[in-house]
């Protein structure tokens, strides 16, 4: 849950996690990940973050616009959020965790399993094609650079000067940056317009081989996750 909250002249942001949140994502590291982030200046400043409760306290940005799928995919929006992925992803910052897709599968399972779940019937299969998508994967080559991780189109906030804040670092962590790029396009269903104006400029102009591979073969993990 979260709280607008006034104290005198100043407006906050309180958020209270929901139960059970805890066991998917580690308070600690989206503290110290969150503040890394701060510090790039591409997350709105943190006044306060509890890492045993998960509460945190941040500056509110009055009259933001929250983005969706559609305003995301506006050529003026991939041009500012390719420079804060590329602020992200290419600073010297060490994010004080590493996020694996495999690794959190196995989470996810041992979570269902712990809460009495059941798995969908022939998810065996699908899980015997992701080993594969991670033998592929290594064969490519994954490089691990500061992520984000979780790039639904509302976790991107415009204040009214048309600045564009990032927020939400719960699932931050070290990973490939295609895992980032890869996530922004499924889950803002980007058109293959978008897809490639914002390639041309995060990368520059030069795409690199195995860039598309990657992305097809993260969107599956991301839908898997």
């Amino acid at each position: 849950k979260n709280f607008k909250v006034q104290l005198g002249d100043e407006q906050y942001v309180l958020r209270v996690p929901g139960y059970g949140s805890d066991g998917m994502v580690d308070r600690g590291n989206e503290e110290r990940n969150s503040i890394y982030a701060c510090e790039l200046g591409v997350n709105p400043e943190i006044k306060y973050f509890n890492p045993q409760t998960g509460i945190k306290l941040a500056t509110f940005i009055p009259n933001a616009e929250t983005l969706n799928s559609a305003t995301i995919q506006r050529p003026p929006m991939l041009d500012q959020i390719a420079t804060i992925m590329r602020t992200v992803h290419g600073s010297q910052i060490r994010f004080n965790n590493d996020f694996n897709v495999f690794a959190e599968i196995l989470k996810y399972e041992q979570l269902l399993v712990s809460a009495g779940g059941k798995m969908y019937d022939g998810y065996l299969d699908i899980r015997n094609f992701i080993k594969s998508l991670e033998i592929r994967l290594n064969q490519l080559g994954v490089q691990l650079h500061p992520c984000h991780n979780d790039l639904v189109p509302e976790n991107f906030i415009m204040a009214t000067d048309g600045t564009l804040f990032l927020i939400d670092w719960e699932y931050s962590g070290m990973n490939d940056p295609i895992w980032d790029i890869a996530a922004m396009f499924l889950e803002s269903q980007f058109t293959e317009n978008s897809r490639n104006y914002f390639l041309r400029k995060y990368y520059d102009g030069e795409v690199p081989a195995g860039v598309k591979e990657k992305l097809l073969i993260y969107e599956i993990l991301i839908d898997t996750l």
